[in-house]
């Protein structure tokens, strides 16, 4: 074997390699299909008060999905009500066949609101978020579209 040397790059120097269908099965589908994320922008009286980000995996028809809510909307039933339709968009508009979100294990209101609609503890990423000069655990949360509708 001759001497491995490396070379820093960017994601458009994959494009050289040929990579067979055979081969794709074994790659992230973020890799390979570059979707654009579709993000729900929701507002209340005219001002954007949060969102929801889909970040697409349409092979496997599922999506990562990111929110956020202005602080002073916070606890007042927006978050939840924005994930709702949200959902619903999901699995309703673009025919997805599941939801994955990743959450800091001590975003424990975040891991409440995701259980209240139907996300279920899928996995943990150890000591992955460095957080207040401590590690702390990422919690894989999803749910498929036939859970979603029974709540």
């Amino acid at each position: 074997m001759g001497e491995l040397i490396y070379k820093t790059s960017n994601d458009d120097a994959l494009q050289k390699f040929k990579i067979d269908s055979d081969d794709i099965a074994y790659f992230s589908e973020q890799k390979i299909t570059k979707a654009q994320p579709v993000v729900l922008v929701f507002s209340v009286n005219g001002e954007d008060i949060g969102f929801v980000k889909f970040d697409l995996r349409v092979f496997n028809r599922n999506a990562y999905i990111t929110y956020y809510v202005v602080p002073k909307y916070r606890g007042q039933g927006y978050g939840k009500a924005m994930l709702k339709k949200a959902i619903e968009f999901a699995f309703g508009e673009m025919n997805l066949h599941r939801l994955t979100a990743e959450v800091y294990a001590y975003n424990e209101k975040s891991i409440r609101l995701l259980e209240s609609l139907g996300f279920v503890r899928e996995g943990l990423i150890r000591e992955a978020k460095f957080h207040d000069n401590k590690y702390w655990d990422i919690l894989i949360m999803g749910v498929l579209k036939e859970e979603a509708r029974r709540k």
